[in-house]
């Protein structure tokens, strides 16, 4: 691989330079725009030696230049993306990403979120093809290697006349940089929500094995419509979290019942929940126990799947389920 590697970073530095012959305004856009790709297989190696190269020879680099922009359009992408999505587990990888691709270090980014979500990708490489060619068109420069991401302003100083020219024109495409990979991602990137549900209803019943393996007792997992828990029998309210996420219900028959709002909910801490009864109260088949704000709480990036568990089900034969008006995620 080595070899191969090699010849085709050689290759990518040779087109590089044919094409920016011919048009320098053209070179910048593929560099900018195919960089996050050439990283990815090791190929920008090609392009960093000519960067090098020029800076020692002539005291300034133009062609790997363009690049720059490439972090702070995924950065945008990252934040955008950010706004859309609440995913608790997406949100543990894109904020740490976002931090890091704004220093510079874009690889958390390319291979930890755009990558695996594709279209996100696409649209990075576009805008930075946009905003390379701009850097190409006024004829961004570095004079100095060092530093990444805003820490490379310094370097675009000329060292010569001490001109801002170059951080002027640098600080211009951050902004196109940001504006058109913000803008773009907003538009043009909506999640799966379709996938992501099917693999939400999957995830829940492994990772709340508790529920799913039928330890507490045996019963259903429900996706609720509504807000609002409603009393299936007559009886005694026997636990009420202090939380409001999970009550415990005795039928006047002796019926143990669990109905659990949401998976790890106990983390809101309450946010979100208003119980109607409390500890000992009588309540009677149909009676509202328990208001909760239903976008909020999937806002917050937690599941609403309920599981509602017959608590005592080993003194029955069986538990059946006759009928429900709500999407049942799984049985146990």
């Amino acid at each position: 691989m080595g070899p191969l590697a090699t010849f085709g970073s050689n290759l990518v530095g040779s087109a590089i330079l044919a094409v920016r012959n011919f048009s320098p305004l053209v070179a910048g856009s593929l560099v900018a725009g195919f960089w996050q790709v050439l990283v990815v297989f090791g190929l920008h190696w090609g392009i960093i030696p000519i960067y090098f190269n020029n800076i020692v020879t002539n005291g300034f680099d133009n062609v790997m230049m363009p690049y720059y922009c490439t972090t702070f359009v995924t950065s945008a992408v990252l934040i955008a993306m950010l706004l859309k999505n609440k995913d608790k587990s997406f949100r543990k990888v894109a904020i740490p990403a976002t931090i890091s691709s704004l220093l510079g270090i874009t690889e958390p980014a390319v291979y930890g979120v755009l990558i695996p979500k594709k279209k996100p990708l696409l649209i990075s490489c576009i805008v930075s093809a946009i905003v390379g060619g701009f850097y190409s068109f006024f004829n961004l420069r570095k004079f100095a290697m060092g530093g990444m991401g805003f820490f490379e302003l310094p370097g675009m100083i000329d060292p010569k006349t001490h001109s801002m020219n170059n951080v002027y024109i640098a600080l211009i495409g951050i902004v196109l940089s940001f504006v058109l990979g913000f803008i773009a991602t907003m538009i043009f990137w909506k999640e799966d929500s379709s996938k992501d549900k099917v693999e939400t209803g999957q995830n829940d019943e492994e990772k709340d094995e508790v529920f799913s393996k039928g330890y507490i007792g045996k019963g259903i997992a429900i996706e609720p419509t509504k807000g609002e828990v409603i009393s299936p029998v007559n009886g005694t309210i026997t636990t009420f979290f202090p939380t409001g996420h999970a009550i415990g219900i005795t039928s006047d028959s002796g019926v143990e019942i669990l109905i659990h709002v949401g998976m790890d909910t106990v983390n809101l801490e309450g946010k979100h929940f208003k119980p109607l009864v409390k500890k000992g109260d009588k309540v009677t088949v149909g009676q509202k126990l328990l208001n909760f704000d239903l976008e909020e709480i999937k806002k917050e990036g937690y599941s609403v799947i309920t599981p509602v568990v017959i608590t005592n089900s080993a003194q029955y034969k069986d538990v059946l389920l006759l009928v429900t008006m709500e999407k049942i995620y799984y049985q146990f």
